[in-house]
């Protein structure tokens, strides 16, 4: 069905590409990863999750990982000399194309809180609603407020309510995710903590005790006032209720579940890295608290090469619908209470 607008999100949302292929109507924005030491960069365009071996080539060699936003504006191409063939579309070029096609475009941009790519892109749409009024199509940006697969289970709840008809504009559209973004639940760990440690995202001393002794980091996108950040919420001012081993990890996030899930037979995701075991047993843990969801896991919910840069090939993501938007400060107490509920 050919529908007179276009959605745009980027690389960062994770999404399988057989899930992709069947909705044109969405086009995804690649965000490159960025290896450099010292003066020497490099940028690694359209890396599937498994093609993150590329960079850690470069990590092994001193190279620090992170990314950079998606291309914005059309000049900035002329700096790449990159051939026709292989040629990235920035995201102003793919606005121009649709509104010449007729079609109103929205860009559901990643968590403005981890990245600038909502700030340049905000700025961008503003542009182009101002230079192509004329053509009566409407341009707009909105921040998802989530990453990686959260960012996914986003995207796939717009594209049920676009698919059933309860989304049928691009104002719809921004809508829905300004009401919807929140009710997401993001939980994060690591097994290595290298990568993490050098976001900035977590403390040295919290990798260098958590590596050593194995204890398991609680990591959320959480509320503090309106921006939601990637923030740790393990409990920390005591040992007695440190989270130790990847079992009791998922214990606390099927607690979390079963007390916040909307609903109990909904999608759950449970993407990976390179750690395809501790998926499965994290799997495992969790149809204790709720056998009837629908787990989404296996090759195709991987974390994508871009956000293993930041967090490494080791990275575990837990998303589900929730009934609360996580507030920091009720969400570390709620972890509190629940790991000192567990009889460890």
């Amino acid at each position: 069905m050919d529908r007179n607008f276009q959605i745009l999100t980027d690389s960062t949302c994770d999404l399988p590409e057989s899930w992709l292929a069947e909705r044109p109507y969405i086009t995804v924005l690649d965000v490159p990863v960025i290896v450099t030491k010292g003066d020497e960069r490099h940028e690694l365009n359209n890396l599937r999750p498994t093609d993150f071996y590329q960079v850690e080539k470069y990590v092994e060699r001193g190279f620090r990982a992170t990314t950079s936003q998606p291309l914005m504006y059309m000049p900035d191409m002329e700096c790449l000399n990159i051939p026709e063939e292989g040629r990235i579309i920035s995201t102003e070029e793919t606005v121009r194309r649709n509104v010449a096609k007729g079609k109103d475009v929205i860009y559901i941009v990643m968590n403005s809180s981890l990245s600038s790519a909502y700030s340049y892109a905000t700025k961008l749409f503003a542009m182009l609603q101002a230079e192509l009024k004329a053509s009566g199509r409407t341009i707009l940006c909105v921040d998802s407020q989530c990453m990686s697969t959260g960012l996914a289970m986003l995207m796939m709840d717009v594209a049920k309510g676009v698919e059933d008809g309860t989304l049928q504009d691009v104002q719809q559209i921004a809508e829905f995710v300004e009401k919807t973004r929140g009710h997401i639940a993001h939980f994060f760990t690591w097994e290595e903590l290298s990568y993490i440690r050098k976001s900035g995202r977590v403390k040295s001393s919290e990798a260098f005790f958590g590596s050593i002794l194995g204890f398991r980091l609680v990591c959320s996108a959480q509320y503090r006032g309106e921006e939601r950040d990637l923030l740790h919420v393990t409990p920390s001012h005591t040992a007695t209720i440190k989270v130790r081993g990847i079992g009791r990890w998922a214990d606390v996030i099927g607690m979390h579940m079963k007390r916040h899930m909307t609903d109990t037979s909904g999608p759950v995701i449970i993407a990976y890295g390179n750690n395809k075991e501790s998926a499965r047993k994290i799997h495992n843990r969790l149809l204790g608290f709720l056998p009837s969801a629908h787990y989404l896991m296996g090759e195709e919910w991987r974390c994508g090469a871009g956000i293993q840069a930041h967090g490494g090939p080791t990275s575990i993501h837990i998303n589900y619908h929730t009934d609360v938007c996580g507030k920091y400060d009720e969400t570390v107490k709620e972890i509190e209470d629940i790991v000192r509920s567990f009889r460890w």
